[in-house]
């Protein structure tokens, strides 16, 4: 029982250092551990921490309608986080294939879900900051420019370097479960993105004729 709840819960501590390792040892026993609750996870905590923010900032003018209406946008979140999991494991299983990868759409998903555990973690941050009056959202200062408090703008570094290295645990998972290199991953995760690119361009250029 010990033995079983300890490897449930020590991915979630050996992604941040070992995401190569971490990530091989999921899909190799399974592949689909936490994806859906992960994928979920992250925006709901990103849109509950805009709605507390706004909140706060307006506290005056919370609607009693307001509970309910978070709870309404947390879940759609959830819910379109999923889906985006979904499609950008096609996309990627497609990407990465161009450039010899050899993972399934469900290790993909993994690789995808396990590398957001950095932004979940800043996500919940925030939301404990913010709970506990530790930062305040950005006040208006004089001419209506927005001006942000020292601990916000620490906490927006914070944040950053979170982002940053869940980046790269992202493109080192994404190149473990397809055996390729990190800067391989990278390059699947740019073909679609350049893809995207023109393909705006494209129809930016005839509607504009």
């Amino acid at each position: 029982m010990a033995n079983g709840a300890t490897d449930s819960i020590a991915p979630f501590f050996t992604i941040w250092t070992e995401p190569r390792a971490t990530i091989r040892r999921i899909v190799d026993t399974d592949p689909t551990r936490h994806t859906l609750a992960l994928a979920a996870l992250a925006p709901a905590l990103a849109t509950l921490e805009s709605q507390w923010s706004k909140a706060i900032g307006n506290s005056g003018n919370i609607s009693a309608l307001w509970p309910i209406g978070v709870v309404f946008a947390v879940a759609a979140a959830a819910v379109f986080g999923i889906g985006v999991l979904y499609l950008n494991g096609v996309v990627l299983r497609w990407s990465s294939g161009l450039l010899g990868g050899t993972a399934t759409r469900t290790e993909v998903r993994a690789a995808i879900t396990w590398s957001q555990v950095p932004s979940i973690v800043a996500g919940a941050i925030t939301i404990a900051a913010l709970l506990t009056g530790a930062i305040v959202p950005p006040t208006a200062g004089a001419g209506g420019s927005l001006k942000a408090s020292p601990q916000l703008i620490e906490l927006g570094l914070l944040n950053g370097i979170l982002a940053i290295w869940g980046f790269v645990i992202s493109l080192k998972c994404l190149g473990e479960v397809n055996r390729f290199s990190a800067w391989r991953a990278l390059g699947a995760v740019l073909i679609p993105l350049v893809i995207l690119v023109v393909v705006i361009v494209v129809i930016a250029r005839l509607v504009a004729r």
